[in-house]
């Protein structure tokens, strides 16, 4: 019996520009689904059609959701890691917990339909070791891991108090075309292009989390879209097991043989999950991640060369 499935209606996308979101809109587009996009002002124009919206602006929120209703909302409006904005940590709990709670307080306001939350697994922190359910209690280390776990804690909060129907979304290290924060990855297979070495620090025992993008996409839209939760509302989206850095830069070279890697050895491995359970999604989403790393890698490339 298959899992039975709501319609997505009129959607709102928060953070359209970004890597998550962008790649989300595409998606949309190609489903021919109305949609309204957003963003905040940046150096560049947004893309044409894309309206400005920035999420700390409350006010600003609710007009824009005042005058359309929606079906469902992608909040990927956020910051997008913990190397972004890491100087600015007011900044990071702005945007991450407070963006959210003025997104969610407009969807209660306006009736909105589902509103599908990007957190992250950074929310578990180093603490958690083995592999790591959305039942593992979460221990993040830093501001952006914190207000990541307050942006998801908020939408249960407003599902619980006010029956808004909100889902949160635990991805982990998203990689693929179109990336645009600095990254150790997106910087490996840049380099072996321009045939410079590539700085990489830590322990070969290290794990990895990486997610190919088209797979997180397939995420949100099973969030969704499934009609019915059974009650869970958080879910990791990640690709399982995590892979040692060691193989990950074997498997680097393998598809990008130009790449110089100055590697750094830390004098002990680095702590943290060994992975993520993807049970729960894929018995309440049908979700699963497909995309094997390599594959990833080579398509990532493969869009690199295309734009060199």
């Amino acid at each position: 019996m298959g899992i039975e499935q709501r319609q997505l209606g009129r959607v709102l996308v928060t953070g359209a520009n970004g890597f998550l979101g962008a790649a989300l809109l595409a998606e949309l587009g190609k489903r021919k689904v109305d949609c309204i996009a957003t963003d905040v002002a940046g150096s560049a124009p947004l893309p044409s059609g894309m309206q400005v919206l920035d999420v700390r602006d409350g006010p600003g929120v609710r007009a824009i959701m005042e005058r359309t209703r929606f079906d469902t909302v992608f909040h990927c409006g956020a910051v997008s890691g913990p190397m972004v904005m890491a100087d600015r940590p007011l900044d990071i709990w702005n945007i991450n917990a407070t963006g959210t709670a003025n997104l969610l307080e407009a969807a209660r306001l306006t009736e909105t339909g589902r509103v599908v939350v990007c957190s992250t697994v950074e929310v578990y922190g180093e603490a958690v070791t083995g592999v790591a359910t959305e039942t593992t209690r979460p221990q993040p280390d830093g501001v952006y891991g914190a207000s990541k776990l307050a942006a998801e804690q908020a939408a249960l909060a407003y599902h619980g108090e006010h029956g808004l129907d909100t889902v949160a979304l635990r991805f982990s290290w998203i990689y693929g075309p179109g990336r645009k924060t600095p990254t150790t990855l997106a910087a490996l297979l840049a380099d072996s292009l321009r045939g410079t070495p590539t700085r990489v620090e830590g322990h070969p025992a290290d794990m990895t989390h990486y997610l190919f993008i088209e797979d997180a996409v397939e995420g949100l839209l099973r969030a969704a879209t499934v009609a019915a939760l059974r009650g869970e509302r958080v879910f990791n989206i990640t690709a399982g097991a995590g892979t040692p850095l060691s193989e990950i830069l074997d498997q680097v070279r393998a598809v990008a043989p130009g790449v110089r890697i100055d590697f750094h050895t830390l004098s002990a491995a680095g702590s943290g999950p060994s992975g993520f359970s993807q049970d729960r999604a894929e018995a309440v989403l049908g979700y699963r991640a497909v995309t094997a790393f390599e594959t990833g890698l080579v398509r990532t490339l493969a869009t690199l060369r295309g734009a060199a």
